[in-house]
């Protein structure tokens, strides 16, 4: 695979059973592009699935971030050593779920959409604000 895919799976705060299953679901629906971060603490059950799947690791994008706590100079290579150790956008762990958001691929936006989008504040961050997103999980 030589382009990045436009959409992937996000782990954020899926643990155990949980984001081995959400891995395993989005892979077979043809999910190609995985996030994770050392803070999620789920690295290890990413790479778990990722390795069960059967897909070769050259056809994935796997991503992680270094968590801040090891971005000091004789933390930095042992933290990267360790999540790389593991093979390492809305995330759900139902099926159904994850195979509506690759509807989100097709997804334009025009550049009134884009003007609207550049005159948001910027100083603030809202996190899930009511409506935004189902409660699917």
């Amino acid at each position: 695979m030589s382009n990045i895919p436009a959409f992937g799976l996000g782990t954020f705060r899926l643990q155990g059973q949980v984001v081995i299953d959400a891995v395993r679901n989005a892979l077979e629906l043809g999910y190609r592009a995985i996030d994770t971060a050392q803070i999620y603490g789920n690295e290890a059950e990413v790479g778990e699935a990722i390795a069960a799947s059967g897909v070769r690791r050259e056809d994935l994008f796997l991503t992680t971030k270094i968590w801040v706590d090891n971005a000091a100079r004789d933390k930095l290579a042992p933290s990267l050593e360790e999540s790389l150790a593991y093979s390492v956008i809305p995330s759900s762990t139902r099926r159904e779920n994850l195979a509506s958001n690759l509807i989100a691929r097709t997804l334009r936006l025009t550049d009134d959409d884009m003007a609207q989008i550049a005159a948001l504040e910027r100083n603030g961050r809202e996190v899930s604000p009511q409506g935004l997103a189902p409660a699917w999980d």
